[in-house]
């Protein structure tokens, strides 16, 4: 990692990856994707890692796309405005693709790009005070940009998915919170409390399960039942014969709260 992305650790396996650019509203370029893409491969290394959360440094989450960068796509040819964008993608894949669970933490605006960074995440805890807003289209471009298509049509459905695009929605965080965009929302005088809560109710969760839920979940499309329940039963194998169900089976029974180890 550099100045422009940080990932930090704590003790019990959380990490925080935060965006480093105030002075540009935490703007993404290449080499934010890059970084991004790297970060993810550290946190995916680490068995004993529990959650990552993704969040931005100042005012706002992220603008989305560099003005800089867009600029040297517009006057690049068309080859290098595709590796650009896929190496953009290649960061969207690694962050939705990481099996540890994934927080965005919208302490502020994410536009553009930056909001389908923040939709590519598990979780979205918004400040009250923030904006998340698909305004590819009042600059003229696509919303056919680093998933929003995806994530978009798979929380509200390709019709109202199509209308936020064309129409550049932004929402306020109760219209985000209404929408199925985001998980909560928190007050912006205590968002990093609120953030602090949510992330510790899940880092308090049995790995085993929270992985094996994600893991279960991603590409169901392309699964047949019978392949979705053969799946099903080797995650779950794995998680009965872990010593987190032993330790979860004996706090049921003696009414006491579970203290799960990952294993």
């Amino acid at each position: 990692m550099s100045d422009l992305l940080t990932l930090d650790r704590n003790e019990r396996g959380v990490y925080w990856l935060t965006i480093r650019r105030p002075d540009v509203r935490n703007a993404l370029n290449d080499r934010a994707f890059h970084e991004l893409i790297a970060a993810c491969e550290q946190v995916g290394s680490d068995e004993a890692a529990r959650v990552l959360v993704l969040t931005g440094e100042g005012r706002a989450f992220s603008a989305g796309g560099d003005f800089d960068s867009l600029q040297q796509m517009l006057d690049g040819d068309r080859a290098y405005a595709v590796a650009e964008l896929e190496n953009a993608n290649a960061g969207i894949s690694a962050l939705a693709r990481l099996e540890v669970p994934t927080v965005a933490a919208i302490n502020g605006d994410a536009f553009g790009g930056g909001a389908a960074v923040a939709l590519s995440a598990d979780y979205r805890v918004m400040s009250d005070a923030a904006r998340l807003g698909f305004v590819f289209a009042r600059l003229g471009i696509s919303g056919a940009d680093t998933g929003a298509t995806w994530w978009l049509s798979r929380i509200v459905g390709p019709s109202r998915a199509l209308e936020i695009l064309n129409f550049g929605r932004v929402f306020d965080a109760h219209e985000a919170l209404s929408a199925g965009l985001v998980t909560e929302v928190a007050p912006a005088e205590s968002f990093d409390t609120s953030v602090t809560a949510f992330v510790e109710r899940l880092s308090a969760l049995a790995p085993l399960a929270t992985r094996g839920n994600k893991r279960a979940l991603l590409d169901l499309e392309r699964r047949t039942l019978e392949e979705q329940l053969a799946l099903e039963a080797q995650i779950q194998a794995d998680c009965i014969r872990s010593s987190d169900f032993r330790e979860g089976l004996d706090a049921f029974q003696n009414k006491r709260r579970p203290n799960f180890e990952g294993r």
